[in-house]
């Protein structure tokens, strides 16, 4: 059996790769970012393969996540 290298995202906290994958993906769709970000993403679902995450709950947890640090700004910006 051939192991897989890892790379970058698999040392990555989970809430930081799945907020790097749903704002890359985001960007992707919006055009903001080139296709040859699908190489990026391509290792960071490699990444959460090797943990057990479906695609799915990587995407949600990065939307939660990026919410939750947009509220976090906010909040901190008004004291």
């Amino acid at each position: 059996m051939v192991k897989e290298k890892s790379s970058l995202y698999d040392k990555l906290p989970l809430g930081l790769l799945a907020g790097f994958y749903f704002v890359i993906n985001k960007n992707i769709d919006k055009g903001i970012l080139s296709d040859a970000m699908y190489h990026e993403i391509k290792l960071m679902e490699q990444a959460a393969l090797r943990r057990g995450i479906s695609f799915e709950y990587l995407h949600d947890m990065g939307s939660r996540t990026i919410e939750d640090e947009k509220l976090l700004r906010e909040t901190t910006m008004q004291r």
